[in-house]
Order: structure tokens, then C-alpha cells, then sequence
């Protein structure tokens, strides 16, 4: 595309998707997919949830530091509080770090204890702002209509709470002190819950202004929609609730059908965080005719 292009045309973003900004991509899911495995880990009482929870935001820290132009620069991050979300995130990262481990600690060794309760309630806290920072940060960038909905960091959430509870019905399979048939049995609802967010996001986009509309568009029936469709909601949305539901209301639950709606819930995750990236359309700065 020619520099001027970008004055009249539709323009994609691609400095979070493309090249090494699919990093950012990757980083997007690991945190909502962290934080949403530890509140539910939480929950169920899993240790070992909780514990795959902070490992996973610990990777997400790898994903951001390894996207930085300037590495050794990073800690200026922390000095932005007041007015950068990206800020805000490094320390809410931070803190669940060091919350989580202590937590963990805790729980393995002096379960019960008012440290153990006192660092769960603010490793949960962290946990949740880890898994919905991301979306105001996209939220708070002015240039894409297709971002500025209240509704992205609610979705974020919801998304990483139903990333969570797959990988917690994964783990149930081993026998970890979680009720495979009540965590088999709640996914269905988390699923529609996620679905039905997704279609009030995707409408309402279609009321941001032309732009917003276009990257709707775009999503539905244009470059990005085999990805909305086939791997949003046939892989992350109708497999896993039909095999769920089956599994349900036979009461038995088939470990490899189990993995395989495990599977395709985290596909639908990156999926979904995949078209929130590349769909998202800078306005022209002249106007189309």
C-alpha cells in the first residue's frame, strides 16, 4: 500500500498481528488464558490450576519482553500509571507474580491460614485484571471504531474464564480433586454465554461509524470471516458445546472426546483474539466519497 493510501482507504492494523506483533496476539491469549485458568482454579480448589495459571502469565511477560523494541528500556514501563493502560498492565502482571507465588506457597505449606486466604483474594484480584487489561488497552486506542465498545474487556474476561475452566476439565481427567461432570457440565454455559457476547460485540460494531462497520464486514463475509466462522464458532463454539452437552446428559464423559472439546475451546480463544486484531480498521484521515 502506498503512504498515501492510508489517507482514503481503510487501513488494517498490523503492528499487534503482523510479523513480530503476532507476539502481542499470542501474549493477548496467554493472558486472559492465564487469568482466567486461576479464578477458575480458585473455585475448584486446584492447586494445580492455580499453579498452571501463574506459570502461564509468566509466559505472557516472555511474550511482551521479547516484542519490545528496546528490551533494556522496559522498566520505564512502570512510570506511566496515571495515564497508560499499557502501564497499568506491567503492574498488575507484577503484582499477581509475586501474589500468586506467595499464595501458592502458602497453600502448599500452611493451607487455611489467614496468609493463604488473605493472598488468595489479592492474587484473584490480579488475576482478573490481567485477563481484562488487554481489552482496555485495545478499548483506549481512538483510531479503531471497531475497539471502542464497553463491551471488549467484558468479552476478554468471559473469554478467559471459559479458556480457564477448559483446561480445568483437562485437568480433571488426571484425577487432580475436580469433579470432571461438574466441570464438563459448566462449560456449555460459559460457551453461550461467550457466544452471545460475540454477536452483541459484532452488532454493535455495525453502529461505530462507517469503519466500524466495515471491519464487520470484513469479519463476517470478507478476508477475516473462514476465520470467524470456522474457527470461532464451529471449532470454539458448536463442537465443544455438542460434545459437552452429550457428555452432560449421558453422564459419561469419553476422555477423548473431553481433550478434543479442550482442544477446540483454546483454538476458538486464539481465533477469536485473532480476528479482534486483524480486524480492527484505522479510519481514513480524508473521507470516502
Amino acid at each position: 500500500m502506498e503512504s498515501y493510501e492510508w489517507m482514503v482507504v481503510y487501513t488494517p492494523q498490523t503492528g499487534w498481528i503482523d510479523g513480530k506483533g503476532i507476539l502481542v496476539w499470542i501474549a493477548e491469549v496467554t493472558g486472559g488464558l492465564g487469568g482466567g485458568l486461576y479464578l477458575v482454579s480458585l473455585y475448584f480448589d486446584s492447586l494445580w490450576g492455580m499453579f498452571l495459571g501463574w506459570l502461564i502469565i509468566i509466559s505472557k511477560c516472555g511474550f511482551h519482553f521479547a516484542h519490545l523494541g528496546q528490551p533494556s528500556k522496559f522498566w520505564r514501563l512502570a512510570l506511566n500509571a496515571k495515564t497508560s493502560w499499557l502501564t497499568r498492565g506491567f503492574i498488575f502482571l507484577t503484582l499477581f507474580i509475586v501474589f500468586g507465588a506467595l499464595q501458592l506457597a502458602f497453600t502448599y505449606w500452611l493451607p487455611g491460614t489467614a496468609a493463604e486466604i488473605t493472598f488468595k483474594v489479592l492474587a484473584g484480584i490480579m488475576a482478573f485484571l490481567v485477563a481484562t487489561y488487554a481489552g482496555f488497552v485495545m478499548n483506549y486506542v481512538n483510531g479503531i471504531p471497531l475497539w471502542n465498545s464497553a463491551l471488549l474487556p467484558l468479552l476478554f474476561i468471559v473469554s478467559g474464564l471459559l479458556g480457564g475452566l477448559a483446561v480445568i476439565v483437562a485437568i480433571s481427567l488426571f484425577g487432580s480433586g475436580v469433579d470432571l461432570m461438574t466441570s464438563v457440565g459448566s462449560l456449555p454455559l460459559l460457551l453461550i454465554i461467550n457466544s452471545l457476547l460475540i454477536a452483541i460485540y459484532l452488532w454493535s460494531g455495525t453502529y461505530m461509524g462507517p469503519t466500524g462497520k466495515r471491519s464487520v464486514i470484513e469479519l463476517v463475509k470478507g478476508r477475516l470471516s473462514p476465520v470467524l466462522w470456522l474457527g470461532v464458532t464451529l471449532c470454539g463454539i458448536i463442537f465443544p458445546l455438542s460434545i459437552c452437552l452429550y457428555s452432560y446428559f449421558i453422564r459419561e464423559a469419553s476422555a477423548p472426546f473431553v481433550i478434543m472439546a479442550v482442544a477446540c475451546v483454546i483454538v476458538g480463544i486464539f481465533s477469536l483474539n485473532y480476528c479482534l486484531l486483524k480486524g480492527g480498521l484505522y479510519s481514513p484521515l480524508v473521507p470516502m466519497s
